[in-house]
């Protein structure tokens, strides 16, 4: 199975890596002229034959394109809350390789979080990315700025689904269409009932994620396990292996 890698730019003809990736390539994974890569951007794939492998610069020459196989039909847009620690990264890299699309963190009433630096932001991007190729995705999911509550539900849209303790009659999966979906995860304090008021106000449904009370990491890979398990079609044989073909 060919290693893949996310690049920023479009390839022609010929593909050259420099830096961190054809240090990768040279040294770490010892890839020699000959082998092939696979080289992913906005849900395509080129597939590389390395031609030069040095730690300096990687050339190749591009053999095959096609549309990534592997990525969601459906977007899917995890509203995380800053949460304590490495909580929020752990989050990041399991519901990147789970398929969503767009992460959009921020901060409520009982937010204990409140602000995150630039070197975390940054170390969010760099985990989505090694996620992401570790999953095969066709895309790196998109990090948007921290925002607000009241800001939160513009960035998302009517029809957002949060995640509320509170909700006791409507189940996720009895929520969700087969459409794109954006699923809000409250913060380690709660949401009140204020703020679920002003979501409702803005075309949000509440959900219940079922009778156990979960920590907001465990709420949010949970919810999109749930989202991609439904809306993803598949074909399985009675082995368990998907079959797409």
């Amino acid at each position: 199975m060919s290693h893949r890698f996310f690049i920023d730019e479009d390839v022609a003809d010929e593909a050259v890596l420099r830096g961190d990736r054809a240090h990768q390539i040279a040294n770490v994974l010892r890839l020699r002229a000959g082998e092939v890569i696979v080289l992913v951007r906005d849900g395509i794939e080129a597939s590389v034959e390395l031609a030069a492998v040095t730690g300096e610069e990687v050339r190749g020459r591009v053999i095959e394109r096609s549309a990534s196989r592997d990525e969601p039909i459906h977007g899917v847009t995890l509203a995380l809350p800053l949460l304590k620690g490495d909580h929020d990264e752990q989050v990041v890299e399991a519901v990147t390789q789970l398929g969503v699309r767009r992460i959009v963190p921020f901060t409520s009433a009982r937010s204990v979080v409140r602000s995150v630096s630039q070197a975390k932001r940054e170390r969010w991007q760099r985990i989505a990315r090694e996620a992401a190729e570790t999953a095969r995705r066709g895309r790196i999911p998109t990090i948007d700025d921290p925002r607000s509550w009241v800001a939160l539900f513009d960035a998302l849209g009517p029809g957002a689904l949060v995640a509320w303790e509170a909700e006791p009659l409507v189940p996720l999966r009895d929520a969700l269409r087969p459409a794109d979906t954006s699923i809000v995860i409250g913060p380690e304090g709660g949401i009140d009932t204020e703020e679920i008021a002003f979501a409702r106000g803005r075309g949000a449904i509440t959900v219940s994620l079922g009778p156990r009370n979960l920590r907001s990491e465990t709420a949010a890979i949970a919810a999109v396990a749930q989202i991609t398990a439904a809306l993803e079609p598949t074909n399985r044989d009675q082995s368990g292996v998907e079959d797409r073909s």
